[in-house]
């Protein structure tokens, strides 16, 4: 009990610091509720617990860039990729750190899904992280949204 109580602050202080770290969000790109709403039905039969919303803005060249979150061990999680306001598709890695040294736990360069889900155990708690490559724009101004949504499985 106590365990998920722990677990909601955990996610939820991600969402929130996320969201609140971010510049303001184009009302026209980010509209959270239909994304949030069309994603929903991937989470089954997990129990949705918090989403993260990050706005992209492409440039002339490739750039990463990365969310941290924080998971404890022997709890099983499942996150959902809504890619669904993006003009290009970003790959997606997840990874965490073993003596140093990235782990990929994930990896997805289709570009051609709009949205993609991960299923993971964690054998100890701690942060990890997801990356996504963002491609250089192919028009001037090229803007979107990258969301996840965060399950656990009760």
């Amino acid at each position: 009990m106590m365990k998920n109580f722990f677990i909601r602050v955990a996610a939820g202080s991600f969402a929130l610091l996320s969201f609140l770290s971010m510049p303001e969000l184009s009302a026209q790109q980010c509209k959270v509720k239909p994304i949030v709403k069309s994603c929903m039905p991937l989470m089954a039969p997990f129990q949705y617990d918090s989403y993260v919303i990050k706005e992209i803005s492409y440039g002339p060249k490739p750039k990463k860039e990365s969310l941290d979150f924080q998971v404890f061990s022997n709890e099983e999680y499942k996150l959902v990729f809504g890619q669904t306001v993006l003009p290009q598709e970003v790959n997606i890695t997840i990874y965490g750190m073993e003596k140093g040294k990235k782990k990929i736990l994930y990896f997805d360069e289709s570009g051609k899904k709009s949205s993609s889900t991960f299923n993971f155990n964690p054998n100890k708690t701690g942060t990890y992280y997801i990356e996504y490559e963002i491609p250089a724009a192919t028009a001037a101004n090229q803007k979107g949204c990258f969301v996840v949504l965060i399950g656990i499985k009760e």
